[in-house]
């Protein structure tokens, strides 16, 4: 099969599993798409399976709203961006709920798995207030564990499960008892965005690698989402890394006991180039690192 069939195979079995949504693939690369529904007792599972550059749900497709994808990712990164600005990225093990009202892309980094649980949208109410596209259910609560468990459950049962309508409605019955507490335990365990990068910042502060491209791929998010995160603070992610990264740097010079030439704190603390380190240094405390140190050692001995 050529992988024009490969795609139109893929098309016509996604419209007829999740609804409408377009598929843009890579150009250079092979594309790979596989999607199976397992119907446990009238309670749909789609596996899913792929490569592709983008998935899109656009407006037309939005007026089918009927169910709500409930999605445990299980292998690979997915992206998501709905066309309000809002963006999500689930890792495996992650569980999200998905309003399909809105318009919204998947973005898959590589080859990914997931499964989607159709779940009625009356049955998820009390979640979905038509505000927000995506609800990503994460921390420790018992009963986002419980949510996940199930999902396990339904990921590996075939379509030979056996399961019955009454096992079916018991089961969605369960996760809409699940969802309210699962999302509120989720909100509350969640770590402000802005203060989740500050965090990788310093984690990675000695890492020459840090940068703002680095920096977005290890949290999951778009660099886009990244600078609106700094720009409202009037400071630039770049910036940022940049002030922090000289604070390092005049607080080891300030020590008279510090053994490291300027040289070796400069590229301790990210900077590859010792002279764009001078110079960004001269920029931001007035004089260079040399000077820097030796006013400080000066200032110590007038003291003694």
């Amino acid at each position: 099969m050529s992988e024009r069939q490969d795609l139109s195979h893929w098309d016509s079995a996604v419209h007829n599993i999740c609804g409408s949504f377009a598929t843009r693939v890579h150009r250079d690369i092979p594309f790979v798409g596989d999607i199976r529904l397992h119907n446990h007792g009238g309670l749909e599972v789609a596996h899913i399976q792929t490569n592709a550059e983008r998935v899109i749900r656009d407006k037309l497709a939005c007026r089918d709203d009927r169910y709500c994808f409930l999605i445990l990712q299980t292998d690979g990164t997915m992206g998501f961006a709905a066309t309000n600005g809002d963006e999500m990225a689930l890792k495996p093990g992650d569980i999200a709920l998905i309003d399909s009202s809105f318009e919204f892309s998947m973005l898959p980094q590589g080859l990914i798995q997931q499964i989607s649980v159709h779940l009625p949208r009356s049955m998820a109410q009390s979640v979905i207030t038509g505000q927000q596209p995506f609800h990503k259910l994460a921390g420790s609560g018992i009963s986002v564990q419980t949510l996940r468990s199930i999902l396990q459950q339904l990921r590996f049962a075939d379509s030979q499960f056996g399961a019955s309508s009454l096992d079916a409605c018991a089961i969605q019955q369960a996760i809409a008892a699940l969802l309210p507490a699962a999302v509120q335990a989720s909100r509350q365990d969640a770590v402000p965005l802005k203060l989740l990068a500050e965090q990788h910042i310093q984690r990675l502060l000695q890492d020459h690698r840090l940068s703002p491209e680095f920096l977005a791929t290890e949290m999951g998010i778009s660099r886009r989402t990244l600078y609106r995160l700094f720009e409202e603070d009037g400071e630039s992610i770049a910036q940022r890394i940049l002030h922090l990264r000289l604070q390092q740097a005049s607080s080891e010079l300030q020590q008279n006991e510090s053994k490291l030439s300027i040289t070796e704190i400069a590229y301790r603390w990210g900077f590859s180039d010792v002279s764009q380190f001078s110079r960004a240094f001269k920029r931001e405390m007035g004089m260079s690192p040399r000077d820097y140190r030796g006013q400080q050692q000066n200032s110590e001995l007038l003291i003694l």
